[in-house]
């Protein structure tokens, strides 16, 4: 393995928690940043552009008053070049709309992101993606742990506490 190979994979692992990040707190400039322009997302029913998802994800997360929270486990990468494939595998706790007495569904999602990434213009961003499934179960209980009043909630946008933690992200 080279330093340059390195360097990359590094590279490549920052856009992936990028991608979490700005699916977590709703941050449609963040999540539409890893994806090079015309990048393709096939991701369960959206097929489309990577710059479009956004637009299809935050509304749908923003309807529900759950928070979600992706988590990026084993990484497997193959640089060659200005390419790489890479499988991350995921975890998730994703709000899903809510059930019809008006409780919101949180959902655990466990899968893999296959992802093609390209080095253009001196820049990893992924040229393709696609999301594969290993296992869902609907995680909603009757009853919050009840400490969890003592800590700050997660929000969405500027509402979450780590707004403005960052110097460079949104």
């Amino acid at each position: 393995m080279t330093l340059d190979d390195l360097l990359a994979e590094s590279e490549i692992r920052q856009v992936l928690y990028r991608y979490c990040r700005g699916v977590d707190r709703g941050d449609r400039a963040l999540i539409a940043s890893v994806y090079h322009p015309g990048a393709i997302d096939e991701h369960g029913p959206f097929k489309g552009l990577g710059a479009d998802f956004p637009d299809n994800l935050v509304p749908r997360m923003d309807a529900t008053k759950l928070i979600g929270q992706h988590c990026i486990l084993n990484e497997l990468m193959e640089i060659d070049g200005n390419e790489a494939r890479v499988e991350s595998y995921f975890l998730a706790m994703q709000p899903s709309g809510s059930a019809e007495d008006g409780t919101a569904i949180q959902i655990l999602v466990m899968g893999r992101y296959l992802d093609n990434f390209e080095k253009r213009d001196g820049t990893w961003l992924i040229a393709h993606r696609r999301v594969i499934l290993d296992y869902t179960e609907i995680m909603n209980k009757d009853a919050a742990w009840p400490r969890a009043a003592l800590f700050p909630a997660g929000k969405r946008r500027e509402q979450d506490a780590s707004h403005g933690f960052f110097k460079t992200m949104t």
